[in-house]
């Protein structure tokens, strides 16, 4: 029953606009006191590089601390890799932007309205939904098959948010320090 509510939800929110209205992930402060901050940045340094080039079984290497075998983490690393492509195409766009939470969110402004149909939107919409779960499954798995307290979850954002920003292309969008949206 649950899974039906949620997946209802999930529809009518993308009929009227889902990814326009805020994240539903949360973003905390980073604290790298409780995880080996220089190999988890190495790690999503090399996470993100591969998914922007769209591997979708990267050959990552070791990170001390850092557990990446798990199959949650496989999966969102296979799925984000497939859609690398689009995500890429969508940012250069102009019409989404990387947020210090890292994720991304799309600019519902006028111009992409009128330059967008409404059967686009949708589909921007779910692959910004499908994106972001798979970032966020990358996330929660990282932290649990480290055994990492949740209070990591700040750090392990912040460093995927800062190394999806150093490999946006430029005209790119991001989130700024003070929460404004910056070009690259």
């Amino acid at each position: 029953m649950k899974l039906k509510l949620v997946l209802l939800l999930c529809v009518l929110s993308v009929s009227v606009g889902c990814a326009s209205i805020g994240s539903p992930f949360i973003k905390m402060r980073p604290d790298y006191s409780n995880v080996p901050e220089v190999e988890l940045r190495a790690a999503a340094s090399a996470i993100e590089k591969a998914a922007m080039q769209g591997e979708r079984e990267p050959q990552l290497g070791a990170f001390p601390g850092v557990v990446l075998d798990a199959p949650e983490i496989a999966q969102a690393m296979r799925t984000r890799g497939a859609r690398s492509a689009l995500v890429s195409k969508l940012l250069a766009s102009g019409h989404a932007y990387e947020q210090q939470s890292g994720t991304i969110k799309m600019i519902n402004s006028r111009e992409y309205k009128q330059s967008t149909t409404s059967r686009e939107r949708d589909q921007n919409a779910l692959l910004v939904m499908g994106e972001n779960q798979s970032r966020w499954d990358l996330y929660e798995g990282i932290i649990k098959a480290s055994q990492w307290p949740s209070g990591a979850l700040g750090a392990v954002q912040r460093s995927f948010y800062e190394a999806r920003v150093d490999l946006l292309t430029s005209g790119s969008k991001y989130e700024d320090e003070q929460g404004n949206i910056a070009v690259k």
